[in-house]
């Protein structure tokens, strides 16, 4: 039975909405180590994910076998049933119409001959010349993301993305410490977007990474002055505030956040917005996982909370307008709010002034992740390098640090904004609800007036 034919068969049976995910998928990953091939992988899959409103409950099934689709059908729609005696009844009647295919453009990675990519592989690791450098590690995954989406409204949308996540890795052993320097690199883009890494800049800003680790000291503890640089902002604002922004967090009332629509919560200077279309960042897509035209939403305007991120059904729920945030890692799991690109409007600081009259404190950079208990706002996050401030000037190289505290306490406290906004470009993929999908952001530097300030273990 054709799709369109099965959804019809079960809007008349009471169905209001239905909506059907065909989602293929192919996969290759590569990895290198010491002048070897680590492993080599290939796989592809084809999966049905079928989703059906009844009477203010969802149903959801799903199968990689076409011939067991109507089973997936009549599964969901009795799943739905069963719920809707359970549940409270809310209606889907906000939901844009879309017809669409996008396909992207280019030579696919997947195209390229696996051998190609393990002598560049092979090649990038002799790159590496430091006498204690005891491991390389290089690879990469490269992987095409074919998905076609159809409702019972009438979307029918087509959209092809390919992603490339490389992973460069150098350990070294000195004086009988081990230290570790990695770099990530995550895009959406094929054969022409992975042409442009420039992995000799990468292999020599490697290595002086690893180099300063050796001399790193150990951080003081205490309440400093805090400057954290681009892709730690970007983290810091993607966990700490992007999450509390997901409206199924405001619905359950697990959001510190929820309630707060219109309130001033940051300095006026500061505006953040989620967007999918930061062309090859790894959050970027042209339609949602529920049809929906990705669009930028902003969250935090001139310092007041403005929105939040929806998928079709907490929009519904909440009388507002779908956002565009209806994402599933694949077509075996339902569509809930996340985030794609997180982004941070940039300020007017030049690098220097960000530093300007601090006596003592801390440069924190990169990210090792943190943790946020959103029902809260309290949050902790690593650094993966870190340098001492002294009279308003870099000095010593310090090992990672900590730094935590509660969002809506900090927020105020950001009073400098750099200019030099960057995307991240870092491969980031965030889990939720035991889905992981890719996201991003791009950030300038910020200064935190005082933040919390530890040694990262």
């Amino acid at each position: 039975m054709e799709y369109k034919a099965l959804i019809k068969k079960f809007e008349s049976k009471g169905a209001s909405f239905i909506d059907l995910r065909i989602l293929d998928q192919t996969s290759e990953v590569v990895s290198t180590e010491n002048g070897n091939v680590n492993s080599m992988q290939d796989l592809s899959s084809r999966q049905f994910g079928v989703r059906i409103f009844y009477k203010g409950a969802w149903g959801f099934a799903y199968t990689n076998d076409v011939s067991k689709l109507e089973d997936s059908f009549s599964k969901a729609f009795k799943l739905a049933k069963i719920s809707s005696a359970k549940k409270d009844v809310f209606k889907i009647n906000n939901v844009p119409i879309n017809k669409a295919s996008v396909k992207q453009k280019g030579k696919s990675m997947l195209s390229v001959p696996i051998e190609d990519k393990i002598n560049l592989f092979l090649n990038i690791q002799k790159k590496f010349n430091l006498d204690f450098i005891k491991n390389k590690n290089v690879g990469a995954s490269f992987s095409r993301r074919e998905q076609q989406y159809f409702n019972s409204f009438g979307s029918n949308v087509f959209e092809s993305r390919e992603y490339f996540n490389v992973l460069i890795s150098i350990t070294g052993l000195k004086n009988g410490k081990v230290k570790r320097s990695f770099e990530r690199i995550g895009e959406v883009g094929g054969h022409g977007q992975f042409r442009k890494l420039k992995f000799d800049g990468i292999a020599k800003a490697l290595e002086d990474k690893l180099k300063t680790e050796f001399i790193a000291g150990i951080p003081p503890a205490g309440k400093f002055p805090l400057v954290i640089d681009n892709v730690l902002t970007h983290v810091f604002f993607h966990e700490a505030v992007g999450h509390a922004c997901e409206a199924d967090s405001i619905i359950e009332k697990s959001s510190v956040l929820a309630g707060k629509l219109g309130e001033k919560i940051a300095p006026d200077f500061l505006n953040l917005y989620d967007t999918p279309k930061i062309k090859n960042e790894h959050g970027y897509y042209a339609y949602d996982d529920e049809g929906v035209k990705s669009k930028r939403t902003i969250l935090i305007k001139n310092g007041i909370l403005t929105n939040y991120l929806h998928s079709l059904e907490t929009a519904n729920k909440l009388n507002m307008k779908p956002t565009g945030n209806g994402r599933a890692e694949s077509a075996f799991q339902v569509q809930i709010p996340r985030m794609s690109n997180t982004v941070l409007e940039k300020g007017d600081f030049k690098f220097d002034e960000l530093f300007e009259g601090i006596k003592k404190g801390i440069y924190a950079k990169d990210s090792l992740g943190g943790v946020v208990e959103p029902t809260t706002g309290n949050f902790l996050f690593n650094s993966r390098s870190a340098f001492l401030i002294e009279n308003g000037k870099v000095t010593k190289p310090l090992q990672g640090v900590s730094f935590g505290g509660n969002i809506l306490n900090i927020l105020p406290k950001i009073d400098k904004i750099g200019d030099d906004k960057k995307v991240s470009y870092g491969g980031w993929r965030c889990g939720k609800n035991g889905q992981m999908v890719p996201v991003g952001g791009a950030a300038p530097h910020i200064k935190i007036s005082e933040a919390m300030v530890g040694g990262a273990k």
